[in-house]
């Protein structure tokens, strides 16, 4: 199972649930492509719910971030622990991929980068609310 949640005009939180694997990739990549052509380039993976990774679950990471790049976008990590942490350790994606301890902190992350939620809400920016 995949949840969303926007936190921002163009920000949306992504939770895959239990493991990321071969088995699953395919509902986590389309959950992703689905993002990225409606518009949320910009993408916090909260991983808390993801009991396990394995080689097409980093796969699937690592195509969420090239992907949402190519469109302008960024794909940030939050709530990466145990194995999974270490996963990423162990084949360099640390170095690659930023990862934050929270959504709130990985959400701070994009605040400089383009217009903010609260540009957003209050009207200021172009495609905020009238």
């Amino acid at each position: 199972m995949i949840t969303a949640k926007h936190v921002g005009p163009r920000i949306i939180i992504i939770e895959p649930h239990e493991r990321l694997t071969a088995e699953t990739v395919d509902e986590f990549t389309q959950a992703v492509a689905k993002w990225l052509v409606l518009g949320r380039h910009d993408i916090i993976l909260d991983l808390r719910y993801v009991s396990y990774l394995d080689s097409a679950g980093l796969g699937a990471l690592a195509q969420a971030y090239t992907s949402s790049r190519r469109r302008g976008g960024r794909v940030v990590f939050a709530n990466v622990a145990g194995k999974n942490l270490e996963l990423l350790r162990i084949t360099k994606l640390l170095t690659v991929f930023e990862v934050y301890d929270s959504p709130t902190a990985a959400q701070s992350s994009f605040a400089g980068d383009r217009e903010t939620a609260a540009d957003y809400l209050s009207g200021s920016s172009a495609g905020g609310l009238a």
